[in-house]
């Protein structure tokens, strides 16, 4: 646990309370949930404090992005099941077990309890017709503030029969003293918009407010005005209605355009953020910004108070760390033994890994690992390049062809490589794109496009080296460093100069050669990005392969036996 912030000394009762537990940007690693749980379960009181009193309100909040790849498949126990179908079991277990944990810190009697959740850009990656079966059959709330319900036909009729799919959920908590009155909190729900870059043809009957081809860095308030319109509405309605009723805004948008809404609605008392992955905590004007994080790794507690004027204040805000949780018994728990009991094939170590440039000290095979961590988005990754090496060496051994190099956005890795390593983990190594977009396509490519294509690329993440994505390639070697300097005035060199391509027959990166055609693999979701030059200009030299960077690396991984090298080359420096 960490120190909590804004802590008040007085955490006594007043006229009402409000507790909430939140996480966003789960990512579907349901393998860590048994932490979270006992995460909870340790700091119950804290967490919860009073959860039977009739005055007191427990909130779970989910905010965005619990579902990855939801369509996608290959567990081995149960091989008819879906990521999807996974993640929304574990998401139902979650919320009844945080209900039993609620129930026990009550004494065993009644309590006060509601799960709200907001969708992310990931929880749509296999488009609508999942989220609304989500929607529709988990016991919790689904806020839908942004979405544009004229443009969403779908959804519109969904929420007409369904009062758990709702623009905005406002609850009462009685007051303490005097049984007339009913403290009010209004709960909002907002998902980055950009459905035309994230999911691309996926979300039919499903519209946003503000959809465009653009991430969230490249959203001005200018390219928002329907969101920021579709939230102050709710908000100057209720603080109408209530003046001192409480606004809690879930936003899977990130910090920066929760800011963006704050300024124009800042009534909002509280903003649970998540989608960038940050952990901090910012205050703009009177609203608290609680950033989430990722992967299950923090959770955050909140708890406030009505006074006895009816004044809303949070008086504290704790982080709990899931990875400093103790373990001991964790195998004991009620969702450690089902999640053991549904996936028995799948909990099997598989992988074997060994460092062939460490080969004096076997005893360190055991240790080896490929880490996975967000230095992938921005800098060298022994995990990237092996995973580009090995997608490669199948695709040319697999389908006689004469691929170049293989290009792989660092954000569709969503897990790193682990000796002993289960199918559990190997399901989460090519998460982080859906499988409707996931196909490889291949194509010649002029070296002078080749070089426009990887220098847009690295442009574009030194603007935002955390959520501008960066491709890492098979056999070129890209200075960074370079491309910077050459991009602030402070060289004269070209851009192409940069790059550099390795020589087949010595193995060494030499210059790339402007007029030369290679022939190169990425995925077709890159290609699909019209906000950027290069794709566009490349599109039509590519064709679908007919196969994924998922099936080319599980292929890799059968045909060697699942044992992992690491050599000199997967330890080569790519990115400069």
């Amino acid at each position: 646990m960490l120190t909590a912030i804004n802590t008040s000394d007085n955490l006594g009762f007043k006229a009402g309370y409000l507790n909430i537990l939140a996480t966003a940007d789960n990512h579907g690693k349901i393998t860590e949930l048994p932490k979270v749980i006992s995460s909870i379960e340790n700091n119950a009181s804290y967490i919860f404090p009073k959860a039977g009193k009739n005055s007191v309100l427990n909130l779970f909040s989910i905010v965005g992005d619990w579902f990855i790849n939801p369509s996608k498949k290959g567990f081995i126990t149960n091989a008819e099941l879906s990521n999807g179908d996974v993640q929304k079991w574990a998401l139902i277990t979650l919320i009844d077990s945080i209900k039993e944990i609620i129930k026990k810190q009550a004494g065993g009697g009644k309590y006060n309890f509601s799960a709200v959740y907001a969708m992310g850009n990931h929880c749509l990656d296999a488009g609508t017709n999942f989220i609304l079966e989500v929607m529709k059959t988990c016991p919790m709330k689904s806020l839908i503030t942004n979405v544009d319900l004229e443009k969403s036909y779908k959804i519109a009729e969904a929420a007409k029969n369904s009062k758990d799919i709702v623009k905005s959920a406002i609850y009462e908590i009685p007051d303490d003293k005097n049984p007339n009155l009913k403290h009010k909190v209004m709960v909002l729900g907002t998902t980055i918009p950009s459905m035309n870059y994230y999911n691309p043809g996926l979300c039919q009957g499903l519209e946003f407010y503000d959809n465009s081809n653009q991430k969230d860095t490249a959203l001005s308030e200018e390219k928002l005005r329907g969101t920021i319109n579709a939230v102050k509405a709710q908000v100057e309605e209720f603080k109408k209605a209530n003046p001192k009723g409480a606004v809690i805004l879930m936003s899977h948008m990130g910090e920066n355009l929760a800011e963006i809404i704050i300024r124009n609605a800042p009534e909002i008392d509280h903003v649970l953020n998540g989608h960038d992955h940050k952990t901090t905590q910012k205050v703009i004007g009177k609203t608290m910004i609680s950033s989430l994080g990722k992967d299950n790794e923090i959770i955050k507690a909140l708890n406030c108070e009505f006074d006895d004027d009816g004044i809303f204040s949070t008086l504290s805000i704790t982080q709990y760390d899931t990875d400093r949780t103790v373990l001991d018994g964790i195998e004991d728990q009620a969702f450690s033994k089902a999640l053991k009991e549904k996936f028995k094939k799948d909990t099997i170590p598989l992988l074997k890994i060994k460092d062939m440039t460490q080969t004096a000290n076997k005893d360190k095979n055991k240790d080896i690992e490929l880490s996975y961590g967000d230095e992938i988005r921005y800098k060298n990754s022994y995990l990237m390049n092996f995973l580009a090496s090995a997608v490669k060496e199948e695709l040319n051994k697999s389908l006689d062809s004469d691929i170049y190099a293989v290009g792989i956005q660092s954000s569709i890795i969503r897990c790193g490589l682990k000796n002993k390593a289960d199918n559990l983990a190997l399901m989460k190594i090519f998460d982080g794109v859906s499988k409707e977009l996931s196909g490889l396509e291949s194509g010649y490519i002029k070296g002078d496009d080749l070089a426009g294509l990887i220098t847009e690329n690295v442009l574009e993440n030194l603007i935002n080296p955390t959520r501008n994505t960066l491709i890492h390639w098979s056999d070129i070697q890209v200075d960074k460093t370079l491309i910077k300097t050459i991009s602030e005035g402070d060289s004269n060199s070209e851009y192409s100069e940069a790059i550099r391509v390795r020589n087949p027959k010595t193995k060494e990166f030499e210059p790339i050669e402007i007029d030369k055609d290679y022939k190169i693999a990425i995925g077709k979701k890159f290609l699909l990005k019209d906000s950027l030059e290069y794709p566009p200009k490349v599109r039509k030299n590519f064709k679908e392969i007919g196969v994924t960077y998922e099936e080319m690396f599980r292929r890799y991984l059968g045909n060697n036996n699942y044992t992992i090298n690491i050599t000199s080359n997967t330890k080569e420096k790519r990115i400069i």
